[in-house]
C-alpha cells in the first residue's frame, strides 16, 4: 500500500527547512565578517594577560578637533581619576590600561639604497598601535614608544618588493621624503575583500610620532632638518579600559571625548559593535552604518569593520525574519495539540492510567518471579 501525502502538507515542512537553511546560512556568513575584523576583540586578548572584564573603544576625529599627542596624558589622567571614583585598583597602571593612536600623515616618496623607489601612505602611530593592530609580520618585529631610536619603520609587504625586490629586507635603510629610517619590519598586506577595498593599492608604511615630525621640519626647510612645528595631529585614538561596572568604558569614554569634542568625534565601542542586540538595532538603520557626512576620516581598518557591520546588520535582520516561521509553525502545533487533547483527553488518561498500571504490576511481580525461580 503506498501512502499517499497530500503537497499542501508539504508546505509547512518545507518553509521550516528553508527556515532553518537560512538560519544557518546567514550565522555563518555572519560570524565569518565579524570575526574577519580582528582588530574589535583586543580587549579579549588583553583580558587573557588581566584580570577582570574589559571594553574597547574607538574614537575618530576630524580637523576641527584637534586633539593631538599632548592630550594623550589628561585622557589617561581621567579615566585613571573615573577608575578611582568606581573604588577600582589603580596601582598598576602597566597593566590596567592599553591606548593607541594614530594619523596619516599624507603620500609620500619612498626610496631605498638601491634603485627602488615608490610611493606610499604614511602613518604615524603611537601607544601601542601594533597591540592593537597585528597585521601579520613577514619579517623583522613591531618597534614601540619604548625603543630608544624612534626611527624605525613598519612597511608593507608590497612596498617592500616594490623597493628591494624582496620581503625579507627588515634592517635595511629606506627614505621617505629625504629621511633616513630602517624597516624595522614588514607586514602582510590588506587581506580580505573590504580591507582590500577600503586600504586601496597604495603601498603603507608607519613611523613613529618622532619621525614623522622630523619629515615634516625636513620638508618645511626644503632639504634640511630645521626648526618647525612637529607633527602632534591624532585622527584614531583607541584604548581598552576595565569595566568594573556595567557599562564604565562606554560612559566613561563619552564622558572624556563625547562632551568636550561634540560632532568633530565620532565614538565606537568596539566590544560591543558585533553582538546581536547591537546589530539587530542597526539593521532598522542600516545606511547609518556605513554612510558619514560629518568630515570625520576613518582609517581603512575602521570602514572595513563598518563593511563588516553592514553585512553582519543584514544576516541578522534575515535570521530573525526566518526565525518567525518555526516560531509560529511550533505556537501553531501547540495549538492544534491543545484542542487535540480537550477533545481526546479522556481517552489519553484511561490510556496513560492503563499503561503506568501495567508498568507498576510487572514491577510489583518481578521478586515474585525471582524467588519462584530460586525454589524451582
Amino acid at each position: 500500500m503506498k501512502l499517499k501525502i497530500r503537497p499542501k502538507k508539504l508546505i509547512l515542512p518545507s518553509l521550516n527547512v528553508l527556515a532553518a537553511a537560512g538560519i544557518i546560512v546567514t550565522s555563518v556568513i555572519g560570524s565569518s565578517a565579524a570575526h574577519s575584523q580582528e582588530y574589535n576583540f583586543t580587549a579579549q586578548k588583553w583580558k587573557g594577560t588581566s584580570d577582570g572584564n574589559y571594553s574597547q573603544h574607538g574614537c575618530f576625529f576630524n580637523k576641527e578637533a584637534e586633539f593631538s599627542t599632548s592630550r594623550i596624558r589628561s585622557v589617561k589622567g581621567q579615566f585613571l581619576s573615573a577608575l578611582k571614583d568606581a573604588a577600582y585598583d589603580t596601582e598598576n597602571t602597566d597593566t590596567l590600561l592599553v591606548d593607541a593612536y594614530s594619523a596619516v600623515v599624507g603620500e609620500s616618496k619612498v626610496k631605498c639604497d638601491i634603485a627602488g623607489s615608490s610611493n606610499a601612505q604614511i602613518t604615524a602611530v603611537g601607544g601601542d598601535f601594533f597591540y592593537f593592530h597585528d597585521f601579520g609580520l613577514v619579517s623583522g618585529s613591531y618597534f614601540t614608544e619604548k625603543d630608544t631610536m624612534q626611527d624605525g619603520a613598519v612597511i608593507d609587504r608590497t612596498l617592500a618588493w616594490e623597493l628591494y625586490g624582496s620581503d625579507d629586507v627588515a634592517g635595511m635603510n629606506i627614505y621617505i621624503d629625504g629621511v633616513k629610517c630602517y624597516i624595522a619590519g614588514v607586514v602582510e598586506d590588506p587581506k580580505g575583500k573590504a580591507e582590500k577595498k577600503c586600504a586601496g593599492k597604495m603601498p603603507k608604511a608607519y613611523v613613529s610620532y618622532d619621525t614623522a615630525t622630523t619629515m615634516k621640519k625636513y620638508a618645511a626647510a626644503g632639504g634640511a632638518a630645521q626648526a618647525a612645528e612637529e607633527f602632534t595631529e591624532i585622527t584614531c585614538y583607541e584604548c581598552v579600559l576595565p569595566e568594573p561596572v556595567e557599562n564604565f568604558g562606554k560612559t566613561t569614554v563619552k564622558n572624556v571625548f563625547g562632551d568636550t569634542y561634540g560632532e568633530n568625534v565620532s565614538i565606537v565601542e568596539n566590544t560591543a559593535r558585533f553582538k546581536e542586540k547591537t546589530r539587530a538595532k542597526a539593521f532598522k538603520k542600516l545606511s547609518e552604518s556605513v554612510i558619514r557626512n560629518d568630515g570625520i576620516r576613518l582609517p581603512y581598518w575602521e570602514n572595513a569593520s563598518r563593511m563588516a557591520e553592514f553585512k553582519v546588520s543584514v544576516c541578522c535582520g534575515i535570521r530573525r525574519y526566518l526565525l518567525i516561521i518555526p516560531i509560529v509553525t511550533f505556537l501553531w502545533l501547540a495549538y492544534k495539540g491543545i484542542l487535540a487533547y480537550n477533545k481526546n483527553k479522556k481517552t489519553i488518561r484511561r490510556k496513560a492510567l492503563n499503561f503506568i498500571g501495567g508498568k507498576l504490576r510487572k514491577k510489583k511481580a518481578a521478586p515474585e518471579n525471582y524467588r519462584k525461580g530460586l525454589t524451582s
